[in-house]
């Protein structure tokens, strides 16, 4: 009845046991998220096979890092989209939202040069003591607390805030360093 654009993703692995009940309530949240700066996440369920999906709003933009390689940002315009992605994680953290896998490919930004957060659908909340669970972030762009398995906290989000910001200033990635490896400093990125 509705002509409307959304893109849908299917998530890896089949949830068991209380597992499906938990993703139905985190999407229930994730789904009262309101900001300019996140995509909305309209509805979810799971295929007839049992693979869950979400269906979100359909962003039309480039990843972060492309945008600001295509249309040549200096380091004001960098900075200002680093701020209003931190605005729009600090409104997920008010609702008690951690987005879990904050990295270049999960920012899409608009030609009007906004930011928009993909992948509130695989966030945890905060105090979910379940610690994370594998291919739910990217070890690369990970905090060392997701990737020891610990729970997710806004330092974990903080971290990823980080990675972002190095990697505009820097104009090059970091983030396909080894897990363990650490971060460069930013004046050995030149």
């Amino acid at each position: 009845l509705y002509a409307q654009q959304v893109a849908i993703k299917l998530l890896h692995g089949v949830p068991e046991g209380s597992a499906v009940a938990r993703l139905a309530e985190e999407r229930r949240i994730l789904a009262t998220l309101q900001h300019p700066g996140i995509a909305r996440l309209y509805d979810g369920g799971t295929t007839p096979a049992g693979q869950p999906y979400l269906v979100m709003e359909h962003v039309d933009g480039q990843a972060l890092d492309a945008h600001c390689r295509s249309h040549r940002l200096g380091l004001d315009a960098r900075l200002a989209l680093i701020v209003s992605i931190c605005h729009a994680v600090q409104a997920a953290h008010a609702r008690l939202v951690v987005h879990c896998d904050l990295k270049p490919g999960n920012v899409l930004v608009r030609e009007d040069h906004s930011p928009v957060l993909l992948d509130f659908g695989i966030a945890r909340l905060l105090g979910d003591t379940g610690g994370s669970a594998p291919g739910f972030y990217t070890p690369a762009y990970a905090a060392p607390e997701l990737t020891s398995g610990a729970p997710a906290t806004v330092a974990s989000d903080v971290f990823g805030l980080g990675m972002l910001l190095v990697e505009l200033i820097a104009g090059t990635r970091v983030g396909k360093r080894a897990p363990a490896a650490a971060v460069p400093l930013p004046s050995a990125l030149a």
